[in-house]
């Protein structure tokens, strides 16, 4: 069974949408990494536990142990090879968890990945920016997005359904809050959906909570500045 597919074991115990997360947290700044993670959590109501102790003691390992087990899937970032992130994942594979690895190609080498564990499901990412890409496609894999209404809820179709609802708008562009109540859809989700397209199917007008969204057409070559960029 690869590790990416679905757990053929009972999933009993397990805390609905909850997301194990194992980093090297002595390559990245905590607040920088954990930001696409705050937003992904918003957008699609999933708990991410990140593992933040260094494991050093058997208690400390059947703290991580209950975490590991406790949530539906891991993220573990191999990034840089870390001793920690690599225990955490062979704990996981050795208690037949659902597993997705991830790493900065920039600061990994790949030969120094076992070949048992590239065959697992994987995000490679080569910014914060992609890395939230990345999740968001994970995510939504793995947990269909929720809709008020009964139409189809996955994020190509909820994509399209925006940039018809920007189109309609014309030149008075339409807001987050906006779309999102037009479509019956989570803020943060949509928030999640035009972050993507903003400076390439979309421009904005406007700053933070009153920006607007618009369609690039004919010629127009507009890339927002940052606090034109929603948060």
């Amino acid at each position: 069974m690869a590790a990416g597919e679905p757990n053929s074991l009972p999933r009993l115990g397990k805390k609905q949408k909850y997301v194990f997360v194992a980093y090297p947290y002595r390559i990245y700044n905590k607040n920088d990494y954990r930001k696409p993670y705050h937003e992904i959590a918003k957008a699609f109501s999933v708990t991410f536990v990140f593992a933040d102790e260094r494991i050093s003691t058997l208690h400390i390992l059947d703290k991580i142990r209950g975490h590991i087990r406790e949530c539906e899937f891991g993220i573990y970032d191999i990034t840089g090879w870390n001793p920690n992130v690599t225990l955490e994942l062979g704990l996981a594979l050795g208690l037949g968890e659902k597993a997705f690895i991830a790493f900065d190609p920039k600061k990994t080498e790949l030969k120094e990945v076992p070949s048992d564990v590239q065959g697992i499901d994987r995000i490679q990412y080569d910014s914060f920016y992609s890395l939230g890409e990345q999740l968001t496609r994970l995510i939504g894999q793995e947990f269909p997005i929720q809709r008020r209404h009964e139409a189809q809820g996955q994020m190509e179709k909820l994509r399209q359904e925006t940039l018809d609802l920007i189109a309609k708008a014309g030149l008075e562009g339409i807001g987050v809050s906006t779309i999102a109540e037009a479509l019956g859809a989570n803020v943060e989700l949509i928030k999640v959906v035009v972050r993507p397209m903003v400076g390439k199917e979309l421009f904005a007008k406007g700053k933070k909570r009153g920006t607007k969204y618009l369609l690039r057409e004919n010629g127009i070559d507009f890339f927002p500045k940052k606090d034109q960029i929603i948060t």
